[in-house]
């Protein structure tokens, strides 16, 4: 097992931690996002492990042109209806979660991370790859109800990530964004609370 303060680590521990949570969790009950319950955002969540899987079985090595972290954080935007239908079809499939992210491990603790992986989005490091599931698994593990709080290291992972999104879109804010809770602040740049001020004009910079 990695380090769980490296990044690799710091992803699987998240995804322990979400997977313990669900064990006593009622799918059924309204999850913290509008018109999901917890079922759609677990289905959400269990199919990331899977995609990883995916990818790593078409690994290649550093290529030119990868998208940047923050290309692939502002991206998820334009892909909110796919996502939503996704998650609603995959709630009445296979939902262990667990059972997911254990087999998806192995392959992530031994790949390199400057390999490049092919996503939707197109081609990203996959250390980058790697950043942005922190992110996902710390915002939708936040999601669930009672939401998920996050591990440490996943956490710091995810802010990082977020703050370098907004560098790319505001980088005079990000010492403003930085002063912030990591919390807080994850849960203003992913539009999880409404931000104030500066940020207020140019926050969430993923969804």
């Amino acid at each position: 097992m990695a380090r769980a303060d490296s990044l690799p680590g710091a992803l699987v521990d998240q995804w322990q931690r979400i997977a313990v949570a669900l064990r006593s969790i009622d799918l059924e009950s309204p999850s913290r996002i509008a018109g999901w319950t917890n079922r759609e955002v677990v289905a959400h969540l269990a199919i990331q492990p899977t995609l990883l899987e995916r990818f790593l079985e078409t690994a290649a090595p550093e290529q030119a042109g990868r998208l940047s972290l923050a290309a692939n954080l502002a991206g998820t935007s334009a892909l909110g209806e796919t996502i939503d239908a996704v998650a609603r079809r995959s709630a009445h499939a296979d939902l262990d979660f667990e059972s997911r992210y254990r087999r998806a491990v192995p392959g992530l603790l031994a790949a390199d991370l400057a390999v490049s992986v092919t996503t939707i989005q197109g081609t990203i490091a996959l250390g980058d790859y790697l950043r942005t599931r922190c992110v996902e698994a710390v915002v939708h593990g936040g999601d669930l109800n009672p939401p998920v709080n996050p591990r440490a290291g996943a956490l710091e992972i995810a802010a990082e990530a977020l703050l370098e999104a907004l560098s790319a879109r505001r980088a005079d804010l990000v010492a403003l964004a930085r002063g912030l809770p990591a919390q807080d602040w994850v849960h203003q740049a992913t539009g999880r609370v409404a931000p104030t001020g500066a940020l207020a004009d140019v926050l969430p910079v993923m969804s």
